[in-house]
């Protein structure tokens, strides 16, 4: 707990970007399962995939760890609550992440259609590429804080932000061809099939969705 402490007495994001680490290592592990599952390596993706969700049971318990060390005594560049509400929405990065790999895990598909993948595969790479530019927009924040907030540091991190909204909007295009597709092969894809990849489809979509909640915290972080 002392650590935390001496982390929150440097920067309040110090501690967040803690965390970030460790959500950074569970989106990075998720690609490498999603990309196992489009080669159809399944035995070995089941390993990359449960390693996943033991990265997100670590990331919550450092979430709770930072949870318990942050007081009200600290004297802070942002408000207490703006920490912890961000905290919150980057954790939830960790669990969407977690619920993909979830889905990886319930069966080893056999036959859906070369295109149907490589659109869920191209899916898991823009999403991961949003959770991604979390970790730089918080360790950006921290940049933003340590230099008394001159404009160079403070237009990088807005740069990051748009990036990240960028790539959230990329996916809900994606998400919106997806199911067309899928309905478009309704005679090749039976309903367990078409159920699966739509909610692989869902649960990479809040991975960015997550990410934009993220950056739009840190947003209102900086403008306040």
């Amino acid at each position: 707990m002392q650590v935390w402490t001496k982390l929150f007495a440097k920067s309040p994001f110090k501690p967040l970007i803690k965390h970030s680490d460790v959500v950074l290592q569970t989106v990075e592990t998720l690609e490498r399962a999603l990309r196992l599952w489009y080669e159809g390596n399944y035995e070995e993706m089941e390993k990359v995939a449960i390693e996943v969700d033991r990265l997100e049971d670590v990331a919550d318990r450092i979430k709770e760890e930072i949870r318990d060390s942050l007081s009200s005594k600290f004297l802070m560049a942002v408000a207490r609550e703006d920490v912890l509400i961000y905290l919150h929405m980057q954790d939830k990065v960790a669990d969407a992440a977690e619920d993909t790999a979830k889905w990886l895990l319930v069966k080893r598909p056999k036959d859906i259609p070369s295109d149907v993948k490589e659109l869920i595969l191209q899916m898991g790479t823009e999403s991961i590429k949003a959770a991604k530019l979390v970790h730089e927009a918080i360790v950006q924040m921290d940049r933003v804080i340590e230099s008394g907030f001159i404009d160079k540091e403070i237009e990088r991190e807005y740069e990051i932000i748009k990036a990240i909204e960028s790539v959230e909007s990329k996916i809900d295009g994606l998400d919106t061809k997806l199911m067309q597709l899928v309905f478009e092969k309704e005679n090749e894809l039976n309903w367990g099939e078409g159920f699966y990849i739509l909610n692989i489809a869902r649960t990479l979509s809040n991975i960015s969705d997550k990410a934009k909640d993220a950056a739009e915290r840190i947003r209102l972080m900086m403008n306040k």
